[in-house]
């Protein structure tokens, strides 16, 4: 019975991400940005989830190599949307945080990739809306809980 349902869940799995990432969240509509990259983009929803990390954490986050991030990060410290704050106790490390600019920049993408949600979603009721949230809630919540965050 669990090999079936490990054949479904592959099954499923494969067909619903580039299922999802085509209707939903296409590079060119999620990741507008005259400025930035979608792998900007990323370090910064990252950010936006903790109150700082280390390069190596958010190398990991994004699985982009330390030197790949470092002129990511540059970039985005450069357009005043991350800050570097060296660690006191280690001047070996460095912590990379969000500014109120990234914060903000971070407020106005998701409020957008909302807005392309609700259009492409438009013709479901309140109701499968709802259900839908909660069905990739407890997705996430699942994968999150047995493979703990990246």
């Amino acid at each position: 019975m669990k090999t079936q349902n490990y054949e479904m869940l592959t099954e499923y799995m494969l067909k619903l991400m580039p299922t999802m990432h085509k209707r939903f969240f296409r590079d060119d509509e999620v990741f507008k940005s005259e400025e930035l990259f979608p792998s900007h983009i990323q370090i910064l929803l990252v950010l936006s989830n903790h109150k700082q990390l280390t390069m190596s954490e958010i190398s990991r986050q994004i699985n982009v190599i330390n030197s790949n991030l470092t002129p990511l990060v540059d970039k985005l410290i450069k357009l005043g949307y991350l800050k570097r704050q060296p660690y006191k106790k280690d001047r070996r490390v460095v912590h990379i945080s969000l500014t109120s600019s990234g914060k903000t920049f971070v407020e106005k993408h998701k409020k957008y990739v909302e807005s392309l949600l609700k259009e492409k979603l438009d013709s479901l009721t309140d109701e499968q809306v709802a259900e839908m949230a909660e069905h990739v809630k407890a997705i996430y919540e699942t994968i999150i809980g047995c493979l703990g965050e990246v």
